[in-house]
This record gives structure tokens, sequence and C-alpha cells, in this order.
């Protein structure tokens, strides 16, 4: 691509933001493994909007190789419509010139899991996923699961919360594991060598009696678990929590990760303290491993908010982002290839 914008004052005075010297650093880094740590309000939308322009402008990347993702579908439409409007204002692409025989390329923003349905459509017969499989509302999901429960054999005398409970703990259960890669047949055998362990052993108070109890309900509940996900696959159903663990397992496909780093040549990762275990694995398999993807992960520990559903904010530490983005932790160093980049972005935008 031809170059429009030659270097960083340019940018400032096209996007008219006064970026600060660390945000400058984040805007203009090489195209390599990078993250980004930086506190609430402190720009970082608008530094990820502002690199995309700083990429595509400067020639290193066509704006449809861009691609950026975050967790909800308002966040992801802010991102994009930063994106467009930044690219826009950089004069890097041109909303009047309409082409139907060639539209103009824009960057993907989605969400995670967004990606990872398109990444099943796309992929899914490579392990055996029908592409007649829908995804499930919530409603339909309460209801399966409900009838599930309804129709087990039992007995299960360890369960003795309400139907309703149940139901939701079911819900629960299924999407935990699956956000951590854990099968049920494993939580059900690791419960079991608890429940032996605890045979013997006096407990001294009402909590660790609890023990026992939770583990024996949680190994009745994971059978019911895989009765849950066999319903599932009779009728050709997946909820979010199966997107993400079997897009997970698509990523350990070497072709699937080499087709998805050609057509994507810059990856920028938002919020990426909320990732799951099964998103770092997603993320590590299609753009880690050693491949020195340029992928930018942007977060805040401070703000994390998806620890009941498996995310882990250990995912923006040195060894976990090194994996996922292939980058290396090196504090207080600048931008170069290869190396995380540890900065406040500090400023008001």
């Amino acid at each position: 691509m031809p170059a429009r914008i030659t270097d960083p004052e340019q940018l400032k005075e096209l996007l008219g933001i006064p970026f600060t010297p660390e945000q400058t650093a984040c805007i203009t880094a090489p195209p390599a493994p990078q993250v980004i740590v930086a506190g609430a309000g402190s720009g970082k939308t608008t530094v990820m909007a502002a690199r995309v322009v700083w990429l595509v402008g400067t020639g290193q990347v066509a704006p449809e190789q861009v691609l950026g993702l975050t967790f909800t579908n308002k966040a992801a439409g802010e991102l994009a419509e930063r994106v467009r409007k930044a690219l826009v204002r950089a004069g890097v692409t041109d909303p009047d010139v309409i082409d139907p025989d060639h539209p103009p390329g824009e960057p993907v923003i989605s969400t995670y899991h967004a990606f990872a349905g398109r990444l099943l459509t796309d992929h899914g017969l490579r392990i055996g996923l029908e592409p007649t499989s829908r995804l499930l509302a919530d409603a339909t999901r309460y209801q399966l699961a409900a009838r599930v429960l309804r129709e087990a054999p039992g007995p299960y005398p360890a369960l003795t919360r309400s139907f309703a409970d149940l139901v939701s703990d079911l819900l629960t259960l299924d999407s935990e594991l699956a956000e951590h890669l854990v099968r049920p047949e494993d939580l059900r055998a690791w419960d079991a060598g608890l429940l032996n362990t605890l045979a013997g052993v006096k407990l001294g108070n009402a909590d660790l009696r609890k023990v026992p109890e939770t583990a024996a309900a949680r190994r009745e509940l994971a059978e019911l678990v895989l009765r849950y996900r066999a319903a599932k696959r009779e009728r050709d159903l997946l909820d979010f929590g199966d997107q993400i663990a079997l897009s997970a397992a698509l990523a350990g496909i070497a072709e699937v990760g080499r087709l998805l780093r050609e057509e994507f040549r810059v990856v920028l990762l938002d919020e990426y303290q909320d990732t799951s275990v099964a998103q770092r694995v997603l993320l590590a398999g299609l753009f880690g491993g050693g491949t020195s993807h340029p992928v930018t992960a942007v977060g805040d520990p401070c703000q994390a908010i998806y620890g009941w559903r498996g995310a882990s904010v250990a995912n923006l530490d040195s060894g976990t982002v090194g994996t996922a983005v292939g980058a290396s932790y090196a504090p207080g160093q600048g931008p170069s290839a290869g190396v995380a980049i540890m900065v406040d972005c500090s400023g008001s935008m």
C-alpha cells in the first residue's frame, strides 16, 4: 500500500489528538508481538484506533488485513466506529468513493465469541462439526437443560437444591468447564479422588464438612453436564462455551492458523485481562507459538470483570501473554520487535 502518513507528528495533526510520548510509543511500535498495560481513562481504545491508522497509513498493512477483537457488541461497534472515523480523518480511506466492483477494505472488528463462531463456520468440518449446527439462545439453552434434568435417571442424592437452581448450576458448570477446557469426566474423576481422600479424615468444623458435600454434588452435576452435552450434539446445537472450546481445538490445526495469519497481518486484542483459558489457547494457537505474528494485546489488570466465568487476569503476566502473542517481557524497555511494552498510556483523550 502507498504511504499516506510518514511521521507521528503528522498523525497527531491529522487526528487532532496530542498523544503523549507513551501513547505515541504504543501507536508507532513496529508490527511485532507486544502488550500494552494501561489504566482506566488512559485512552486505550483511541490508541488502538490510532495504531490501525498508523499501520495502514504508513503502508505496512491494508485495512482489511487488520483484526480487532473485544468482548461486547457495544465495544466492538465503538472500536469499529473509531477506527473508521480515524481512517477517514487521516485521509487513508474516502467514504465518498463507492465502487461496487471494488469496495474499499475495512478492518474486521468483532467480539471474541463472534470470531470463534466464524472460525467454526469456516473450518468446523476439520473437527467433525456439522455446518448445520446452530447457536442456542439463552431461553432455549435453559429449556434444554431443564429437560435433561427432568429425564435424568438418577438418583442424585447430593443434589438437594431446587429444580430451578439445579438447572442454573448445570448450565454454569457446563460453561465453566468449556472456558477452562476441562472434560466433565476428568472433573468427576478428580472429585472421586477427593472424596476418597477425605473419607478417612475427621473434619473439625462446618466449613470443612462442606467440602465433601460440595464435591459429591459437583460430581453428580458433572454427570448431568455429560447428558446435557449429548443432548446438544444430538440436536446440532452449540452455546457460547462450545464455540470457544471447539475453536480452541481448531486452533491446534496448523493449517487453520496459517490461513488466519495470512488473512490478518495485524491483530489487536482488547480487554485482554478478561480472556479465559480457552480464549488464550485459541489465540495462542492461531497467532502465537513462536510465529512472531504482530499481535497487540491491550488490558488493565485492575479492570478484570469476568473472573466468574473463567477469565484470568494472569493472562496479562509475562509468561502467559508471551505464550499468546509471542512477546517476551522486558519491564522498562522501549518498543521493539518481540518485546512486550509495559507502559501507562496516561493522558486524557
